[in-house]
């Protein structure tokens, strides 16, 4: 059954054609589109036509079938990328400080380093990292590094490293690429990186990536405490803590899986 006519209820059948076509790559013909929202041919096909003017949907010559254009895709990107990530993530982030009380850390990629954006000292963790906003960091030494490049293809890590100056930071810093190759590959597994006194002395991290709505990694988030206190119990309820952080905030970004 139809809905009235009110200019509300005209929005709400605008989006319920979106969402029927954004489950429909190859098209659907106005008949099964009809159906599918509840609405007469006539009132589907005149709320098409609005959304074929403004360029959202497109007719198929051939098949006669309505699908949607890139016009969505673009102006989404266009959303996302006027976003504050950290205006988005703080109540997440604070809620992660709150359960953790340890350091937290959002970073966003910079060409090949991370950019530190936001930073937070619970009152009862001990670690006074050297971590700042703004501070800039590579990222084969550290977790929120390592979980960005476990998200991307192999060619480009090996451009990134082979970009870096790889410096030694401590004893424990990997300076190997084929060391650093199956730490991602356990990254990747795990859907968290960790990061054991590599870049600092006396601290470890856990970290898990944020992606975007194509699953691009656009930064990482981070628990950071002294190593004495990395018990293997603790590990397991800081990584499952950041990867339900993480995963949070990019539904924010458009990820829907």
């Amino acid at each position: 059954m139809e809905k009235g006519h009110s200019p509300v209820q005209s929005i709400d059948r605008l989006f319920d054609i979106v969402e029927a076509l954004s489950n429909a790559p190859r098209g659907m013909a106005l008949s099964d589109l009809s159906a599918a929202v509840g609405l007469h041919t006539s009132t589907t096909h005149r709320l098409l036509a609005a959304l074929v003017a403004r360029g959202y949907v497109q007719k198929d010559i051939e098949s006669g079938k309505y699908r949607l254009t890139m016009r969505l895709f673009e102006v989404g990107s266009r959303a996302v990328g006027g976003m504050n990530i950290v205006s988005l993530a703080r109540p997440y982030l604070e809620h992660l400080a709150a359960t953790t009380h340890e350091a937290i850390h959002l970073v966003v990629r910079d060409g090949d380093e991370v950019v530190y954006l936001y930073k937070e000292n619970m009152g009862d963790s001990t670690v006074r990292m050297a971590s700042f906003v703004g501070l800039r960091n590579p990222m084969y030494c550290t977790a929120v590094g390592k979980s960005i490049l476990s998200c991307l293809p192999e060619a480009e890590v090996a451009a990134i490293w082979q970009r870096t100056v790889i410096t030694r930071f401590t004893p424990h810093t990997i300076v190997d690429y084929a060391d650093l190759i199956a730490e991602l590959v356990k990254a990747r597994q795990n859907g968290w990186a960790a990061d054991r006194e590599e870049h600092e002395l006396g601290v470890s991290c856990i970290a898990a990536p944020l992606l975007d709505f194509h699953g691009a990694p656009l930064g990482a988030i981070s628990v950071s405490l002294p190593t004495a206190r990395l018990s293997a119990e603790r590990e397991i309820f800081f990584s499952h803590a950041v990867c339900s952080c993480a995963r949070a905030i990019s539904g924010l970004l458009g990820r829907t899986d």
